[in-house]
């Protein structure tokens, strides 16, 4: 487990959140997309990009719902992001 501090890119409040090890498995690329749900540190929504060494190197904020579900699932696991996550 790992703990990571994500600070919102709209308002820049932070939290510490903790992400397993795990996370890293099912993704194929060097950098992975993980979305941030309205209500993790803020009232906004956003996605981090996130590399092997969990350093967090950019954001993108989300302006609709519909861009956050297409991240909730992953294709070819079937495997929500959210399970790799606590706070």
């Amino acid at each position: 487990m790992r703990k990571v501090r994500i600070i919102c890119p709209v308002c820049s409040k932070s939290r510490r959140i903790t992400l397993s090890d795990d996370i890293f498995n099912f993704d194929a690329g060097s950098l992975l997309r993980f979305p941030i749900k309205s209500g993790t540190v803020c009232s906004h929504q956003f996605i981090i990009i996130m590399d092997y060494n969990f350093s967090i190197r950019d954001y993108e904020i989300i302006t609709t719902d519909q861009e956050l579900t297409q991240f909730h699932r992953l294709e070819k696991k079937n495997i929500s992001l959210y399970e790799f996550i606590s706070y």
